[in-house]
């Protein structure tokens, strides 16, 4: 069979609930917008539910679509409101309540198929119908697969919102998928690292950025931004309270305790890499308050006149040019062959001993803690795992291209930023070719740290000894353009592989 039609089912079983999205409502002029509406809708259950309101009745979800159409400065009257809110509920007549439909076509079975699905259901922990109450409802898994599948494109969710939804997945005993979010977290955790630290280098050599990147100054708000990671911290230490009063729970089951061991040290993982995020970003907080104390002259000529603003926006743009002389006097001093001022010499020595000294003070301060030196050990662990990837597609390929890492699952674009070396050794493979002959020697006597990197993965990946004997270069590609990855701007050569001649 074609590989297009590998998992075809899935696929469609996956986008149906999106396509059947409010189809088929008779809603009038609304109808372009429906899907808009019912989505915001569903993200509003989603969030209350997170956060344990139970304000999710039927009355709830009217209220929610008449309060997304008016913010979405629309109008709608109480028909179009209440048939949009069961719409949502069910499909047809509310007496029959009956679940959406969909026609799929199943590759294996070579045959159409009918999906049966909803978007809301009961929710069993807040709904109690003995008492007269009315139903309180919750997504289903199929609405909380719509939700994360725009949230893998936007990336919305916010440290504090994840944890709450572990919470929620805890409480209702669905500990393999609590597992499986925390590597959501760890993943955003990671990226948002990866930007501290390229703002942290950014602000050592050159402080100016402060004035540009205006969103990344948080030391007005350093209090909010503190009080905020202490929040975190504790939703950390709930969730590890209610894995420990889950496994009181159920000492007798093996499957549950085997699942909620695994949870666990996902959850220490997260906090450990939470409590490092934090640290750095108190830290930039802490450099950022210093360097405008030192140094208040970079921060106080801020030019009271814009080229761009006076000049070209407010002038040029709205006014045009009635003469030619007139752009010639505008552009001819930017652009002149006469230097009318050359910097002393004296000055740009002084820049440099400037930014050397800003250097030499960060790394004193990031080394020392409490009086101790530390010296930095490199985690090979995550080294290897991040470039056992690249050795598979050698394996397969007989090339790699960094810039194919983009192409790559999140999750593993992260691990190359876990390790300043990572990324490094990546530049070491641009030297001589390499002849790959570490599989029988010790690991003192190996002075390339490309074959350090090589005898390390052979010891964790056996099926790379394959590469022992053959030689490793480089190729560069003239029409290859930059790119940006991280904020980080590189030009792609690939790593080769050959066998002997």
């Amino acid at each position: 069979m074609n590989e297009s039609w590998e998992g075809f089912a899935l696929r469609m079983q996956r986008l149906n609930p999106l396509f059947e999205l409010g189809r088929g409502m008779e809603v009038g002029e609304l109808r372009p917008h429906i899907q808009t509406i019912l989505m915001q809708v569903l993200l509003t259950i989603f969030y209350r539910e997170l956060n344990d309101d139970d304000h999710r009745r039927k009355a709830d979800i009217k209220y929610m679509v008449g309060d997304s159409i008016k913010q979405m400065k629309l109008l709608a009257d109480d028909k179009q409101i209440e048939r949009i809110t069961s719409g949502l509920l069910y499909q047809g007549k509310e007496e029959y309540s009956k679940p959406f439909e969909a026609l799929y076509y199943d590759e294996i079975r070579q045959s159409w198929e009918t999906q049966v699905f909803r978007y809301v259901t009961m929710d069993e922990l807040y709904t109690n119908l003995e008492m007269g109450g009315s139903i309180v409802y919750k997504l289903t898994d199929i609405a909380q697969e719509m939700i994360f599948m725009s949230r893998e494109m936007a990336e919305e969710f916010s440290i504090t919102i994840e944890q709450l939804y572990s919470m929620q997945l805890i409480k209702n005993g669905n500990f393999r998928k609590a597992t499986r979010n925390l590597d959501h977290l760890i993943s955003r955790v990671n990226r948002l690292m990866a930007n501290e630290f390229t703002f942290q280098k950014e602000m050592i050599n050159n402080p100016k950025i402060l004035l540009i990147e205006e969103e990344m100054q948080r030391a007005d708000n350093r209090v909010e931004i503190e009080k905020q990671f202490e929040e975190e911290k504790n939703h950390f230490r709930t969730i590890t309270s209610m894995i420990e009063k889950t496994k009181r729970r159920n000492e007798e089951d093996d499957f549950i305790q085997k699942e909620l061991i695994v949870l666990q040290e996902k959850i220490g993982h997260t906090r450990q890499l939470h409590d490092r995020f934090a640290k750095l970003v108190i830290q930039n907080i802490s450099y950022e308050m210093k360097l405008k104390a030192e140094n208040p002259s970079l921060f106080w000529e801020n030019s009271l006149v814009s080229f761009r603003e006076h000049f070209y926006e407010n002038w040029l743009m709205k006014e045009g040019i009635q003469s030619f002389k007139v752009a010639e006097s505008v552009l001819s001093p930017l652009f002149s062959p006469k230097n009318e001022f050359i910097l002393p010499l004296e000055w740009i020595w002084g820049e440099q001993e400037y930014d050397e000294k800003q250097i030499t003070e960060t790394l004193v301060e990031d080394e020392i803690e409490e009086g101790i030196t530390r010296q930095r050990v490199t985690n090979w662990d995550s080294v290897i795992k991040a470039w056992s990837y690249v050795f598979q597609y050698l394996q397969t390929y007989g090339e790699f291209s960094l810039a194919d890492l983009v192409e790559l699952p999140l999750e593993v674009q992260d691990l190359w930023f876990e390790e300043s070396e990572t990324i490094d050794l990546w530049m070491m493979f641009d030297k001589k070719p390499l002849k790959v002959q570490v599989l029988h020697r010790k690991e003192e006597t190996l002075s390339d740290e490309r074959e350090i990197l090589l005898y390390k993965l052979m010891r964790e990946y056996p099926q790379f000894q394959v590469f022992e004997g053959l030689k490793i270069f480089t190729m560069f590609d003239h029409r290859a353009e930059p790119f940006t990855w991280y904020r980080m701007k590189i030009t792609p050569f690939k790593i080769c592989v050959q066998g002997e001649k």
